[in-house]
């Protein structure tokens, strides 16, 4: 049982790593209605930060990190297939991986919804990762993205 786990974690991580790799859909290869982060920064003054867009490219984003800004997203159909592109590797992982951790770190929650169904990887920043950090990596410049959009004058 360990072992198969352990096997899991590996192949998701090996998708993670090339992009061309595809990892297990969501549901059926079916393409989410809405994407969504919402996760806190480190320690117990970190702030929060959240956002989401939808198929149609709509959204909105906020944080409280370093500095409080919110905005509206509007990046039409073709930003919300750009999101899905960088977070698709991710979309059939269920839980990373974790060797120790580093305590009073931020953590945070992106998730999938489609219909009534919602399909989430939580991400723990104390976590010492076994391989090179590319899901965070891949959260990142999703969010990056998405405060452009949002922040844009």
């Amino acid at each position: 049982m360990i072992w198969n786990l352990m096997s899991l974690a590996a192949v998701a991580l090996a998708s993670l790593a090339d992009p061309q790799v595809p990892a297990a859909e969501s549901q059926a290869g079916e393409i989410p209605d809405r994407i969504s982060y919402s996760g806190t920064g480190n320690g117990w003054t970190g702030g929060r930060t959240e956002w989401w867009i939808d198929r149609s490219g709509r959204g909105a984003y906020r944080t409280t990190i370093r500095h409080e800004a919110k905005g509206k997203v509007d990046a039409g159909p073709q930003g919300f297939e750009r999101i899905r592109a960088i977070l698709h590797p991710l979309e059939g992982v269920r839980e990373l991986p974790c060797d120790g951790m580093v305590t009073d770190q931020g953590m945070g929650t992106l998730s999938w919804q489609q219909g009534d169904r919602t399909f989430s990887l939580r991400f723990n920043f104390g976590c010492n990762f076994r391989q090179p950090d590319a899901a965070r990596e891949r959260l990142d410049q999703a969010s990056e993205l998405v405060q452009q959009w949002a922040l844009a004058k």
